[in-house]
């Protein structure tokens, strides 16, 4: 991973007044393809920052630069404990909406404005169960019944733009 020395907090301070902040969370994301591309789509939707995982994480490496496209340079990516990053987010007035194939709420029902945080499961196994349990919400993108599930990021850019566009277009 590329050395960040920007916190959290720090972050949390900076965009304090903002009332439709958007924190993007990866639960070890493994796939250095998906991290990229959930960096350019979290950027594309203006998202004030990005968590990722401490350990078993995909590294912003080159590969992640080049899928990108450069903007991994354009928003903090910060390291931390997943589960300790989502406490200081509640802990702030954060929401948070973890993206789950059997989620109890349909994206589209849900209400993302306010200051929100997205966790992402692993390619895998999804958001951990602990992780699961400290969201507020969790959430599901209707889909063909054939279709298992979306790639992670193919989800994350839904979920991501479903929010820009209830910030954005829906007042």
């Amino acid at each position: 991973m590329t050395e960040n020395k920007t916190s959290l907090r720090s972050i949390l301070r900076e965009i304090k007044e903002n009332k439709n902040s958007c924190i993007i969370v990866m639960d070890e994301l493994t796939d250095v393809h998906n991290v990229g591309a959930i960096i350019r789509t979290a950027v594309a939707t203006n998202c004030d920052a990005i968590i990722v995982a401490k350990h078993n994480q995909a590294p912003v490496n080159e590969t992640v630069m080049k899928t990108s496209a450069n903007t991994a340079g354009m928003i903090p990516v910060i390291e931390m404990n997943i589960n300790e990053a989502i406490r200081t987010m509640k802990e702030n007035g954060f929401w948070i909406y973890g993206l789950n194939m059997n989620g109890d709420q349909k994206l589209w029902q849900s209400d993302l404005n306010g200051k929100v945080g997205i966790v992402i499961g692993s390619e895998s196994d999804g958001i951990h169960v602990m992780t699961n349990k400290l969201c507020d919400y969790s959430l599901s993108i209707p889909m063909n019944k054939n279709v298992e599930s979306l790639n992670a990021s193919v989800s994350a850019a839904i979920v991501m733009y479903e929010r820009s566009r209830q910030v954005n277009f829906s007042n």
